[in-house]
């Protein structure tokens, strides 16, 4: 067998293990948020070896497969996940976070082992010297190339391949040849920061939401304190939606809406049903996923912008 065929097929083999494992992110974050919602302890404990499994399995391909830098985000998260496995601890908002954000960080390792099997050399080594220049037409057909090679959803609202695009081509409109590195770095940084604000609001105002829910799905009897906490859970969502037009989350219309119909309620001009309150609370609880996939998916683009240009 010649040593090209060999290193293809170690290529294959190497890309079908980064597959599985970003599969296994995915169920991963289904079992977190079933974990966040306070299941009984018997179903907690499930929960907790199911993702420590889960991690475990990925940090043996990693082995199997050369990813050094995997393997040390894995061994990180089996760490925080052993600290959870006890239901009858309290757990606060900043224990999930922390987890989501190790969880990340194993996401974004794959990602860059992606994009070293592919045999993608860095079309810019900005981090040799940050304050190199790059071509705007360069960038842009690099970018391009990128959210091509993409899932589909890269491209979708609230994804952030779109966005910075449109940024850099706002520059070359203006008659930018070139761009520093620096922007781009400073651009990546700010979704960044951005995102997980998002995030850490939105774990902790949706469950506040959903409990004030419950009682309105349940006919409770109109009170003045019913529409206190209706009217503070108005601000808690008005913060959560300033938070999601910042970051660019896909949900933020959703927000919106769900402040208009809560501002009637709260007036008594609307009659709702039992039925309409629990599809509400569903949503809910199903924002909750789709916020971690999308945090997780930027958190992915970000680390491939960073490969492409050669970025630490």
């Amino acid at each position: 067998m010649s040593i090209d065929t060999t290193a293809k097929i170690q290529q294959k083999r190497s890309g079908t293990l980064i597959q599985e494992s970003q599969e296994g992110l995915d169920r991963i974050h289904v079992d977190l948020d079933e974990l966040q919602q306070g299941p009984d302890p018997d179903r907690y404990r499930a929960l907790a070896r199911a993702i420590k499994a889960e991690v475990s399995c990925i940090r043996e391909s990693a082995i199997k497969a050369g990813f050094p830098e995997v393997k040390e985000a894995c061994t990180g998260a089996i760490l925080l996940i052993e600290s959870m496995e006890d239901p009858a601890v309290h757990r606060g908002v900043g224990d999930y976070l922390a987890l989501c954000k190790s969880l990340g960080r194993i996401r974004e390792s794959l990602a860059r082992a992606e994009e070293v099997i592919s045999g993608d050399a860095p079309v810019f080594d900005f981090a040799k010297d940050v304050s190199a220049t790059i071509e705007v037409d360069d960038l842009l057909a690099a970018l391009h190339r990128l959210q091509e090679n993409r899932s589909a959803s890269a491209a979708q609202n609230g994804h952030l391949l779109p966005s910075v695009i449109e940024r850099v081509e706002q520059l070359r409109e203006k008659g930018v040849e070139k761009c520093n590195a620096m922007f781009l770095k400073d651009l990546l940084d700010e979704s960044s920061k951005k995102d997980a604000e998002f995030v850490e609001i939105a774990q902790a105002q949706i469950p506040a939401v959903i409990e004030v829910v419950g009682p309105l799905k349940r006919g409770e009897r109109w009170s003045d304190q019913l529409a206190d906490r209706l009217r503070a859970i108005i601000g808690r969502l008005s913060r959560l939606l300033s938070s999601a037009k910042e970051a660019d989350a896909p949900q933020s219309v959703f927000w919106d809406g769900l402040i208009g119909f809560l501002t009637l309620v709260m007036q008594q001009r609307v009659v709702v049903t039992e039925r309409r309150y629990e599809a509400i609370e569903s949503r809910l609880q199903e924002c909750l996923k789709a916020i971690h996939a999308w945090a997780e998916e930027r958190l992915a683009e970000r680390s491939a912008i960073g490969c492409l240009l050669g970025m630490k």
